[in-house]
């Protein structure tokens, strides 16, 4: 993703007008605004260290990997709707 794109939400159950609220909401269309709201980038410098395991393997581009790892949590965090697949079930006690 380049600095341009918008931010995806993935597969979400959204109708049109929800998502359209929320991609305004969170400056979602608007990623540089995203990010410097959340910090991204100075968050990623301290981030862009690989891990042991990522080192074998190694990055062409640690902290453009870094930088969607935080913009994808962000998200998440930002809009739990997004990703549907990926959020945690809530239940309610049946005592």
């Amino acid at each position: 993703m380049t600095e341009r794109e918008p931010l995806d939400l993935g597969t979400t159950e959204l109708s049109a007008e929800e998502e359209a609220r929320l991609r305004r909401e969170h400056d979602l269309d608007r990623p540089e605004v995203f990010d410097r709201r959340n910090g991204v980038d100075e968050r990623t410098r301290t981030r862009a260290n690989l891990l042991p395991e990522e080192l074998e393997t190694g990055s062409a581009d640690p902290e453009a990997q870094a930088r969607e790892v935080l913009r994808d949590s962000d998200l998440r965090t930002e809009v739990p709707e997004s990703a549907p697949d990926t959020m945690a079930e809530r239940r309610e006690s049946g005592a």
